[in-house]
Order: structure tokens, then sequence, then C-alpha cells
């Protein structure tokens, strides 16, 4: 999934296999991974190019990175109630890590808007 958002433009997988640097990815792996992504709903198809005598389709991301780690999460058994004890820990609370005021500001409006939406869509 990261070759397809680290890319603005929609991708064969030729190109994904271009894409994948040091790896060089087989191509019958790297067919069988975007076939299972696009299987799940993670990849949607955006058109078709033509390579010498075939068509071939070009995908691009259906979820955003966000998006995507929610539906691991919830895969997981992580539930939205879980939301505040993962903001903390990435945020390194208790930890190594040190936070700037201007991040834990930032964080603190994004969560109000957060909130908000929460609030509107009850009404």
């Amino acid at each position: 999934m990261e070759i397809f958002w680290t890319h603005e433009e929609p991708l064969t997988i030729a190109k994904v296999m271009e894409f994948s640097g040091k790896e060089k990815l087989n191509q019958a792996t790297v067919f069988r991974d975007v076939k299972s992504l696009f299987n799940k709903g993670y990849l949607k198809v955006y058109g078709l190019e033509k390579n010498n005598t075939k068509y071939t389709r070009r995908f691009v991301p259906a979820l955003t990175k966000e998006e995507y780690a929610a539906v691991l999460l919830s895969e997981y058994g992580m539930e939205s109630t879980s939301l505040v004890k993962i903001v903390l820990s990435m945020l390194g609370y208790g930890k190594r890590k040190e936070t700037s005021q201007d991040e834990k500001e930032k964080l603190i409006k994004e969560l109000e808007s957060i909130i908000a939406c929460i609030r509107s869509q009850d009404e």
C-alpha cells in the first residue's frame, strides 16, 4: 500500500515492481498481493493502460493511510474507544519521546474537530 500512497499516479503491476526498490519483487508475488488488496477493497481500478498488445489495469488506493490503519486495528480487535490510548501511545507519554507544545496544541485541535464531527452526527 505504501507504494500506492507515495506515488500520485495510478499504478500498473509493472510500475509497482519498478518502484519496489531494492526488494525486486517477483511478478507473481506482486500480482497476488495487488489482487488480494483489490479483493479486500483497499485498491480500486482507475483505468486501463495499453502495454504492447495487451491492456493492463491501473490501480489507486481506495483508502487513505488512516482509513487503512483503522481497518487493520479493527481486525486486531481494537475499538474506537481505544483511540485515546492509541493517541497517547503514539505521543510517547511516559516514554522517551518529548512532545512539543505546538504538537500538543495541534493534536488538541484535531481531537476537538473529531469530537465536533461525532456530536454533529448524533443531531
